[in-house]
C-alpha cells in the first residue's frame, strides 16, 4: 500500500513537471519571449493555495483522481493569465503605454475571464458534491481541487499577473 502511494506521487510529480514545462513552451512560442510566460506561471502556486484550502476545508483525502484534477488545473488556470497578457501585448503593439495597456486589459478582459472561470467552477460543482458509492471511483476530490484552485487562481491572477508582467517586461527591456 505504501509503495503504491510512493509510485503514485512520483508519477504525479513527473506529470506535473511535464505539464508546467509544456505550458511554458507553448506560451514562450505564443509570446515570442522567454520571460513573459513566467508572469503567467506565477498563477500556478496561487491555484495550489486554493487546492490545499478546499481539500482541507472539505476534509477531502488526496487520491489519484484528485492528483489528476490538480494536473488538469494547471492547464486551465493559466488561460486567464494568457488572456490578460495577450491583450496587453496587442495594445502595446498598437502604441499604447504599458501602464495604460495593463489597466485597459484588466478592465476589458475582466468579464471574459470571470465568465470562463465561473462556468468551469459551476460545471465542477456536481462532481464536488458527488460521493463514491460502494466500490465506485469518487470524483469529489477532483471537483473540489478544480473549484478551489480555479477560484483563488482567477481572483489572484487579476492582481498578480499584471505585477509580474511589469517586472519581467522590465527585465526583458
Amino acid at each position: 500500500e505504501l509503495l503504491n502511494l510512493d509510485e503514485n506521487m512520483t508519477s504525479f510529480l513527473t506529470a506535473l513537471a511535464l505539464a508546467v514545462v509544456l505550458i511554458y513552451i507553448v506560451m514562450g512560442a505564443l509570446f515570442e519571449s522567454y520571460l513573459l510566460p513566467w508572469s503567467i506561471l506565477t498563477t500556478l502556486p496561487l491555484a495550489g493555495i486554493g487546492v490545499v484550502w478546499s481539500l482541507y476545508l472539505f476534509d477531502t483525502p488526496v487520491d489519484t483522481v484528485t492528483l489528476i484534477g490538480i494536473i488538469l488545473l494547471m492547464g486551465i488556470v493559466v488561460n486567464n493569465g494568457i488572456v490578460l497578457v495577450d491583450y496587453v501585448n496587442q495594445m502595446r503593439i498598437q502604441g499604447m503605454d504599458r501602464f495604460q495597456a495593463i489597466l485597459d486589459a484588466g478592465r476589458d478582459r475582466f468579464r471574459p475571464v470571470m465568465m470562463t472561470a465561473l462556468t468551469t467552477i459551476l460545471g465542477c460543482v456536481p462532481m464536488a458534491l458527488g460521493s463514491s458509492v460502494g466500490g465506485e471511483v469518487s470524483f469529489g476530490g477532483l471537483g473540489r481541487a478544480l473549484i478551489g484552485g480555479l477560484t483563488t487562481g482567477t481572483v489572484l491572477t487579476l492582481f498578480v499577473v499584471p505585477v509580474f508582467y511589469t517586472l519581467f517586461d522590465d527585465m526583458r527591456a
